[in-house]
């Protein structure tokens, strides 16, 4: 028999009745509308021929972050619900009223 449990609470989701809800996300990194820059210093063919024979890593810049991920999430209705009031976890800012004594 397979069990599902909530991955945000950890509760688990019976399998009889109870919905489960699947919650997909897909982080890509965002292309630059900008122009790459190029140094006239460098040789760009012959450092192409040194990356295909091997030679040479590939230089990556100093922006080498991680810019995929994809993860798939099960939640309980409840969870659901929090998720659905709140996706991008921000804290919720909460308005106070004063009376202007």
């Amino acid at each position: 028999m397979i069990h599902y449990t909530c991955d945000r609470c950890k509760r688990q989701i019976s399998n009889d009745g109870q919905t489960r809800f699947i919650v997909q996300i897909d982080i890509q990194t965002a292309a630059s509308d900008s122009e790459p820059e190029y140094d006239d210093d460098v040789d760009q063919l012959n450092e192409l021929h040194q990356i295909l024979e091997g030679i040479q890593e590939p230089s990556l810049g100093h922006e080498e972050v991680e810019s995929s991920h994809h993860g798939c999430y099960d939640l309980c209705p409840e969870c659901h619900r929090q998720f659905m009031g709140n996706p991008l976890g921000r804290d919720a800012v909460l308005a106070l009223g004063f009376s202007n004594n």
